[in-house]
């Protein structure tokens, strides 16, 4: 899927990460607001990057994939939780 047409909205993903784990019976990784714990971003907000030679890149967990994985780390700073 093109992250374009995937959708980032806080709320939704905190509680499909909750409802995945609940369902799963996983651990709770993710940070229970989706702030990281290390950059302090919200893991679950699109941040688009650009690097030196110009080029974009973009990170974040969808709702989709909140909701389907289990997190267990910052996609923006690449901490894990999991330590």
């Amino acid at each position: 899927m093109d992250k374009k047409t995937l959708e980032y909205d806080v709320q939704k993903s905190i509680k499909g990460q909750k409802e995945y784990c609940e369902k799963k019976k996983y651990p709770h990784f993710a940070p229970a607001d989706g702030r990281c714990y290390r950059c302090r971003e919200n893991i679950y907000k699109l941040i688009e990057h650009t690097k030196p030679n110009g080029a974009k890149y973009t990170t974040g967990i969808s709702v989709e994939k909140s909701s389907a994985e289990l997190i267990t780390g910052c996609p923006h700073c690449n901490r894990t939780y999991c330590d």
